[in-house]
C-alpha cells in the first residue's frame, strides 16, 4: 500500500511517500498506530486527516492491497 504525505507532515517527516505492507483486517485506525510507532506521535494528532484511494476516510475504513492512502493537516482559509 502506498502512502503519501501532504502539507507540514511532509515537511516534519521529510518524507514524501512509503510502501507499507497490508496485513489482515488493517484498518486506517491500526495503520496510524504502526505509523506513530514508527515515526512518533507528534507527527500524528488526531486532527491529521486520511483519504483512502481519494475519498476522505474514517479510522474503521477497512484498508487493501493497492490503496493509495493520504495523510495530512486540515486546512484552514483565511
Amino acid at each position: 500500500m502506498q502512502i503519501l504525505y501532504f502539507a507540514s507532515l511532509k515537511e516534519a517527516l521529510q518524507l514524501s511517500n512509503e510502501t507499507v505492507p497490508v496485513s489482515p483486517n488493517m484498518t486506517v485506525g491500526t495503520l496510524r498506530v504502526l505509523l506513530v510507532n514508527k515515526h512518533g506521535g507528534q507527527y500524528f494528532p488526531n486532527n491529521i486527516l486520511c483519504a483512502v484511494n481519494q475519498t476522505i476516510a474514517k479510522d474503521s475504513t477497512q484498508l487493501n492491497n493497492g490503496d493509495e492512502v493520504a495523510f495530512y493537516p486540515p486546512v484552514t482559509g483565511g
